[in-house]
């Protein structure tokens, strides 16, 4: 993909900044990209940096700037590699030198070896599997049977070999998969995300399943608390939300007696309510006292919880809340944490709904790595927000068209619960 470096002075609105003249580290830029949607775009850019280069697919015909040049897609641009590699290859130190790194980065280098079409069948069965782990789970808890942690961590890495292949089948699959327990849904929703953000952040394979366990386990306690907490669907009072709050105890004290959790599986149940800022629940912890991967667990249940409709308040859009997690990052979610997941989940995240250009609503199939903006989607409604009886998929890297020639492109995005959509409707079984 060519981009033009131009002036920020020349910057017009409908453009599409790729890349700055500086690191992108360090601005208050949730996602590596901004479209041009106001001169406040354009002013805080000025603050930033004198060039940017933007992509030429956003720039008009009659665009003249004072001062071009060509050039193409940047070496540190994440290209999809072809090769017949394995899933994961040890990344070398000079390539390390590469890497924006933090203290939560690992040496490993994920690349997808499976399309997502190709995947999804077998991120399918993973997905149903531990589906059906869970309803056991809960069942034994119930009963005060321990967990089977064998079979869990066989459920976990089918779960884990799924992500590493190709992590959008996953995460769109976890998306649209709607069943009679929502908390069976979020739980394995978190432990899809929690995998894949370690795979973004190249941790070895034994490192994600604790992450893709903890996950799984996180709020296991809840279903031992009182079924009138569990079904109410109006906000809970300050007296009932203290009783709701007991489902961490419940949780850790379920999983510290099974035999082989690890300590990193117990800490992503014990202290994924916990903040930074010593705010959270149950002990106050701060920041210095929080396992790395509670705090990872942490920027993932807030996620979870805002674009999910909740009692108390409607779901948020997805960009509404990733601006939501960067307000929250400064206090109570670790900030480093909340730029990474921002990074990997990408600006329309996979399983999201779109609006497009020409008026229609489409679910977001798959991420192009090297042209996020320009994913892979399933059009459900036409232009009258009335369903379509064949839904049709569309990769707009292509520059696909209308039937009235309009090329094809996003407009925003929506709540997951826009227009009365059942996304569960297009599960792809």
């Amino acid at each position: 993909m060519a981009a033009l470096e131009i002036s920020v002075d020349d910057l017009q609105l409908g453009m599409y900044v790729s890349q700055l003249d500086r690191p992108w580290l360090g601005t208050p830029y949730l996602l590596e990209g901004v479209m041009i949607q106001s001169q406040e775009d354009i002013d805080q850019l000025a603050q930033l940096c004198q060039t940017v280069f933007v992509d030429e697919t956003t720039i008009p015909a009659s665009f003249k700037p004072k001062r071009i040049i060509l050039v193409k897609a940047s070496s540190n641009t994440p290209e999809v590699s072809t090769s017949k590699k394995t899933a994961s290859d040890q990344i070398t130190p000079g390539e390390l030198e590469k890497i924006e790194r933090t203290p939560f980065h690992g040496d490993q280098r994920y690349t997808d070896i499976h399309p997502v079409d190709r995947e999804l069948p077998v991120a399918r069965q993973a997905l149903e599997v531990s589906i059906s782990m869970l309803e056991e789970i809960h069942g034994h808890i119930e009963h005060g049977v321990k967990l089977d942690y064998r079979h869990a961590k066989e459920v976990v890495e089918s779960l884990r070999e799924s992500v590493v292949r190709n992590p959008d089948a996953l995460l769109l699959l976890s998306r649209l998969r709607k069943t009679r327990h929502e908390l069976y849904e979020k739980s394995v929703r978190s432990s899809v995300y929690l995998l894949a953000l370690g795979r973004h952040l190249g941790l070895p394979r034994e490192e994600l399943s604790a992450l893709g366990m903890g996950g799984l386990l996180m709020d296991v306690g809840q279903a031992q608390l009182p079924v009138e907490i569990q079904k109410k669907t109006g906000k809970l009072s300050t007296a009932e939300h203290e009783i709701f709050k007991r489902h961490v105890a419940y949780g850790e004290t379920s999983v510290a007696t099974t035999l082989d959790i690890s300590e990193a599986v117990l800490a992503i149940v014990a202290q994924h309510h916990e903040r930074e800022n010593g705010s959270g629940y149950p002990r106050g912890l701060f920041a210095n006292q929080l396992h790395p991967y509670a705090r990872m667990a942490a920027v993932i249940d807030s996620y979870e919880s805002l674009i999910e409709p909740a009692r108390d308040m409607p779901a948020f859009r997805p960009f509404e809340a990733l601006r939501e997690l960067q307000t929250n990052s400064r206090g109570g979610l670790n900030s480093t944490l909340v730029e990474q997941f921002c990074q990997f989940i990408g600006v329309f995240p996979i399983g999201s709904l779109v609006e497009l250009n020409t008026g229609e609503v489409a679910i977001v199939l798959a991420h192009n790595r090297t042209q996020r903006f320009r994913p892979k989607i399933m059009v459900i409604l036409d232009a009258k927000k009335k369903p379509h009886e064949s839904p049709r998929q569309l990769d707009l890297r292509l520059s696909e068209t209308s039937a009235t020639g309009i090329e094809y492109e996003i407009k925003r995005d929506l709540a997951l619960s826009a227009f009365g959509i059942d996304v569960s409707r297009y599960y792809l079984g």
